[in-house]
C-alpha cells in the first residue's frame, strides 16, 4: 500500500518451506493476505503477521526494513523487489533474519542481513550473487601462478615433502635433477652432462600459497651446522720372549781332540771324523740340539773338556710397540666422516661363467680406521655413531688374504667440547713351548739340562680419545687454518734452506732473492742481472722469469719449432681479422718485400702460384 510519498510492501517474492523455494508471480499486485496465505499455504505454518516483514524504500533510495524471524531468502526477494535489483542466492544460503534497519543504502542492509547467516555477496555486471562464506573464499582466490625458488643446502627431495602439505588443490611442484653422488675415482663418474646449476624446486599456486611456500624453505633451506672432530687412538702392543735351550755332546771311546773338532769361540761344536785306527773299539756320541730352538742373541755359555761339550742359550725379549694416530677432521652435520693409516694389500679373485673365468683385483684395507656420524641437537649435546677399528693382515703365498682384527660400533651422546674415550679393546695371547728328550726331561732338576723352553707373551690394547667441538665462529677457524698452514709453509721453506748451498736450486734462489732487492730500490739494470744468474742455475724458475719480463717489458719466448701447437690460435685469428702474436710474442712482417727475378727471370704472379700453375 501507498503512504505519502513512501512506498510499503510487505510480503517476498521467494518464500522458502518444506516444500523448497516457489515465485510469487506479481507479487506487488497481489495483496498482502494473498501473499500471507501463499506462504502460509507452503509453509503449513499459522498466517505471519504483517508486520512480520516490512520493506520500505523512501524517495533518497534508502531502505527500512523491519523483519522477525524471517526465512533469509524471503528477504532477499523482498530487497531485490524493492530495489529493483537482480539478486540470486546459492542453494547454500540459509538461514532467517531479524532485523530492524532504519535509512540505510542497499548494500548496508544486504550486507548486514547476509553477515547474520555467514553469507556475502558479490557483483558481476547487473547481477548480485550471494554465497556464503566458503563459497566466497574459494571463489575471490587469485589465479595461481608460478615462482622458482633456488635451494642452497638442501636437496629438491627433501623441499618436496616440505612443501607438499601447503599446496592447494591446484597448487604443483617440479623440481631439478638429482646429481651425482659420491667419489668413486673412476673416469666414468665424470658427472656427463648432470646439473651444474643451484638446486631448485618449481612451485604453480595461488599467491598465499606460494608466500607460505617461501617461509617454510627459508627456515628449513639453512646452512647446516659442522663438528671438528679430534680424535686419537693408540694401539700399544707388548711382546715378551723367553726362551732356554741347552746342547749336550758326549763321545764315549775317543776324545773330542782326536775326532778333530773345532768350536767357534765355544760356541758351537763340530765333529770330525773317526780315525781308522778307532774303528775295532767301542765308541758312542749322545747329543742334543735344544739349543737352536732360541733365537740368536742373548746369553750363550760354552763349555768344551775332553770327551764332553755342553752349550747353553737364554734370551729374553721384550718389544713394546705404540702407534698414535691424531687426525683432524671437519665434518658436515649428520654426514659420513672416514679416515684410515694403514696399507691396502691386493689380491685377486676369479669369478666363473658359463665356462669363462673372470679375474678381478680387490684389495685388503688396513691398519687404523675411524668411521663415524655426528647428529648436532639444539641442547649442546651431539650424537655420534662411530667405528673404530685396528687391524693386521695381508695377502700369503697363495694369494688368499688374511685379517686379524679389533673393532667396536657405538652410538654415543657428548656434550660440546667433551671428549668421549673407549678401551677395553684388550688382548692377550700367552704360548708355552717346550721340547724335551722323552722321559728324562720329565726328571725335576736334571730334566732342565736335556729339553728346552719358550715362553711367549702378547699384549694388545686400543685406546680411542674422540673431541667433538661444534664450528660457531667459522671465520675463527679459517683464521686458524690460515695460521696452520703458514707454520706448514714455514715448515717447508725451513727444509728447502737446509739443503747445501752449492746446489743449483739453492744459488738460483739466492740470486733471485737479490735481484728482488735490486729491483725493488729502482737499479733495474743490477736486478736485471741477478735474475739472469739466478736462470743460469735453474731455467725453470717461473717467478724469476716473469720479473725478467717485467724489467725488459716484453715476453722471454723461444720458437719451439712445431707448426701444430698454434694452429688453432692462427685460425682463430684469422675469422676475427686480428693479428696478435701467440702468447704476445713479436710477429714478423705480415707483408714480405718485393721478390726479384734471377737473372731476369721474374716470378710467378700470386694468383699464378694459387692456382696451382
Amino acid at each position: 500500500m501507498r503512504n505519502g510519498r513512501r512506498r510499503t510492501w510487505t510480503g517476498a517474492l521467494l518464500i522458502a518451506g518444506a516444500g523448497g523455494v516457489a515465485p510469487c508471480p506479481g507479487a506487488f499486485a497481489q495483496s498482502l493476505d494473498e501473499l500471507l496465505d501463499q506462504y502460509r499455504k507452503m509453509t503449513g505454518g499459522q498466517p505471519a503477521a504483517e508486520e512480520d516483514v516490512k520493506v520500505s524504500v523512501t524517495d533518497r533510495g534508502t531502505i527500512e526494513l523491519h523483519v522477525a524471524d524471517v526465512p533469509l531468502t524471503a528477504v532477499l526477494q523482498a530487497l531485490a523487489q524493492g530495489s529493483r535489483r537482480n539478486i540470486i542466492a546459492s542453494p547454500g544460503v540459509t538461514g532467517t533474519v531479524t532485523a530492524s534497519l532504519y535509512d540505510v543504502d542497499f548494500e548496508e542492509a544486504l550486507t548486514a542481513v547476509l553477515r547474520q547467516n555467514g553469507a556475502g555477496f558479490r557483483v558481476e555486471g547487473n547481477f548480485i550473487y550471494v554465497h556464503t562464506a566458503d563459497e566466497l573464499a574459494r571463489m575471490m582466490l587469485a589465479p595461481p601462478e608460478g615462482r622458482l625458488f633456488h635451494l642452497n643446502y638442501i636437496t629438491p627431495t627433501d623441499a618436496q615433502n616440505v612443501i607438499t602439505p601447503l599446496l592447494s588443490d591446484v597448487g604443483k611442484a617440479a623440481i631439478s635433477p638429482p646429481v651425482a653422488t659420491g667419489l668413486s675415482g673412476n673416469a666414468e663418474d665424470g658427472g656427463g652432462n648432470n646439473n651444474a646449476g643451484t638446486d631448485y624446486i618449481y612451485v604453480f599456486d595461488r599467491p598465499d600459497r606460494l608466500e607460505a611456500v617461501a617461509s617454510a624453505l627459508a627456515q628449513v633451506d639453512v646452512r647446516p651446522m659442522q663438528v671438528l672432530i679430534e680424535a686419537t687412538i693408540l694401539r700399544a702392543s707388548l711382546t715378551n720372549d723367553n726362551a732356554l735351550g741347552i746342547d749336550f755332546n758326549v763321545v764315549g771311546g775317543v776324545d773330542l781332540e782326536l775326532l778333530g773338532s773345532v768350536s767357534q769361540g765355544v760356541q758351537n761344536i763340530t765333529l770330525g771324523q773317526l780315525p781308522v785306527e778307532r774303528f775295532e773299539l767301542f765308541n758312542s756320541n749322545v747329543g742334543t740340539d735344544f739349543r737352536g730352538n732360541v733365537p740368536p742373541g742373548g746369553m750363550t755359555v760354552g763349555v768344551i773338556k775332553d770327551h764332553v761339550a755342553v752349550f747353553l742359550r737364554a734370551l729374553e725379549d721384550v718389544t713394546d710397540t705404540a702407534v698414535i694416530a691424531n687426525p683432524k677432521m671437519l665434518v658436515l652435520n649428520k654426514q659420513k666422516g672416514q679416515f684410515i693409516v694403514g696399507r691396502r694389500d691386493g689380491y685377486l679373485t676369479t669369478t666363473f661363467t658359463d665356462s669363462v673365468a673372470t679375474q678381478t683385483i680387490e684389495f685388503l684395507e688396513t691398519g687404523t680406521r675411524l668411521i663415524f656420524r655426528p647428529f648436532i641437537g639444539d641442547d649442546g649435546f651431539i650424537r655420534v655413531e662411530l667405528h673404530p677399528e685396528d687391524s693386521t693382515g695381508g695377502v700369503n703365498s697363495q694369494g688368499l688374504p688374511f685379517e686379524q682384527t679389533t673393532e667396536v660400533t657405538s652410538n654415543v651422546l657428548v656434550r660440546d667440547g667433551h671428549t668421549i674415550l673407549i678401551g677395553g679393546l684388550f688382548r692377550e695371547l700367552n704360548t708355552d713351548k717346550r721340547s724335551q728328550v722323552p722321559g728324562i726331561g720329565n726328571v725335576p732338576g736334571l730334566g732342565d739340562l736335556f729339553k728346552s723352553r719358550q715362553d711367549s707373551l702378547i699384549r694388545e690394547e686400543v685406546i680411542l680419545l674422540m673431541t667433538v667441538h661444534v664450528v660457531k665462529d667459522h671465520a675463527a677457524y679459517a683464521r686458524a687454518s690460515d695460521r696452520q698452514a703458514e707454520d706448514i709453509e714455514g715448515l717447508r721453506v725451513g727444509l728447502r734452506q737446509g739443503l747445501m748451498w752449492i746446489g743449483r736450486e739453492r744459488l738460483a734462489q739466492d740470486h733471485y732473492r737479490r735481484a728482488l732487492e735490486h729491483y725493488a730500490r729502482g737499479d733495474n739494470e743490477k736486478a736485471l742481472w741477478w735474475t739472469n744468474l739466478a736462470l743460469h742455475n735453474y731455467s725453470r724458475l717461473a717467478p724469476a722469469m716473469q720479473l725478467k719480463e717485467r724489467i725488459i717489458g716484453e715476453h722471454a719466448w723461444d720458437e719451439d719449432n712445431v707448426s701444430t701447437r698454434s694452429f688453432i690460435w692462427r685460425l682463430l685469428q684469422e675469422e676475427s681479422g686480428g693479428h696478435e702474436p701467440y702468447f704476445g710474442r713479436p710477429a714478423p712482417p705480415f707483408s714480405s718485400p718485393e721478390l726479384k727475378g734471377v737473372e731476369g727471370i721474374e716470378p710467378a704472379p700470386p694468383d699464378a702460384l694459387e692456382e696451382g700453375s
